[in-house]
């Protein structure tokens, strides 16, 4: 089984208008939902490559609700922690040209009883695990050291753990020292203080972050080439060319896809190349973390995974 934690979930709402004019009445044409977060985006590509896994994070009021009621009819397990504050919303505004406009509500408030109890339901989940992924944004500062101390814990029984956030959760995630690492360029180059100008540079990125105790690193930046590493050295990755449809969740699919191939043993080489065309197929799809293993599989032949 492989877990997913997300700290900061949201509704997400697709609503599709003519245009929208400031000061003006938009009258909707259609309104789609979804849960976002990334590791819900995870746990929702890794179902459909026939993995077993559950999703696991803070929800709070009727939007919390809500989302329960949306995962149930996917089909994806669910553990959420239930607090006090409400799961915010995030609404997107698409026009017929593709533009896209959003606006997200802030976190909903979450106590330390609330990250206490989620460390406990984490613990026990990873107990059955094979990996645990902890994904996204922290939604207050008594969440910033959430991942941090689940890493901790996996590490200490001896169970796989992957970290893909920002900010102060990212930082202190690091310090734990998880086993697989995803930062995006400009991530790295927050939280490390280091430019990264090319594609050399992502290389060297993924190699310090191999260095400093990950199995494997990737750097990303965006549908352009990626940089990973592990104990064998280092791969330039270039993604398949695709016209892009929602990029929203490429980078959550990518990372489904590289742990579906590492679940069962294959070349990390082969790891990488299935888990670029994972992102390629989200991001060419509006349906968020949607492809089939076919549709996935079709495109890595169009991976190029050179090792450097």
């Amino acid at each position: 089984m492989i877990t997913t934690v997300t700290l900061n979930p949201m509704l997400d709402k697709t609503v599709s208008v003519a245009s929208i004019r400031r000061g003006a009445i938009s009258r909707a044409q259609n309104v789609g939902m979804i849960v976002g977060g990334k590791g819900v985006n995870v746990s929702r590509q890794l179902r459909l490559l026939g993995e077993e896994t559950v999703a696991t994070g803070f929800l709070g009021g009727e939007i919390g609700s809500l989302i329960e009621r949306l995962l149930d009819e996917e089909g994806i397990a669910r553990a959420f922690i239930r607090t006090g504050g409400m799961t915010r919303e995030g609404v997107t505004y698409l026009e017929p040209d593709g533009t896209m406009t959003s606006v997200f509500e802030p976190p909903g408030v979450v106590t330390e009883a609330d990250v206490e109890r989620l460390l406990a339901e984490c613990s026990a989940l990873a107990s059955r695990s094979t990996w645990v992924v902890c994904s996204g944004s922290s939604p207050s500062p008594l969440a910033d050291d959430v991942f941090g101390s689940v890493v901790a814990d996996c590490k200490s029984r001896g169970i796989n753990v992957a970290l893909d956030s920002y900010g102060k959760a990212l930082e202190r995630g690091i310090a734990s020292v998880p086993d697989f690492l995803k930062p995006n360029r400009e991530e790295f180059e927050q939280t490390f203080g280091m430019p990264v100008a090319g594609e050399s540079d992502l290389v060297r990125a993924a190699s310090m972050l191999v260095s400093r105790g990950a199995r494997y690193a990737l750097v990303t930046d965006g549908p352009r080439a990626f940089a990973a590493a592990d104990g064998d050295g280092a791969w330039l990755v270039t993604p398949p060319h695709v016209e892009t449809v929602n990029p929203t969740g490429s980078g959550d699919s990518m990372v489904a896809g590289i742990l579906h191939g590492l679940v069962r043993s294959w070349a990390f080489s082969d790891c990488l190349a299935f888990g670029a065309a994972a992102g390629a197929a989200n991001a060419r799809v509006w349906d968020v973390a949607s492809s089939t293993p076919e549709q996935i599989q079709a495109l890595v032949p169009e991976v190029r995974v050179r090792k450097i």
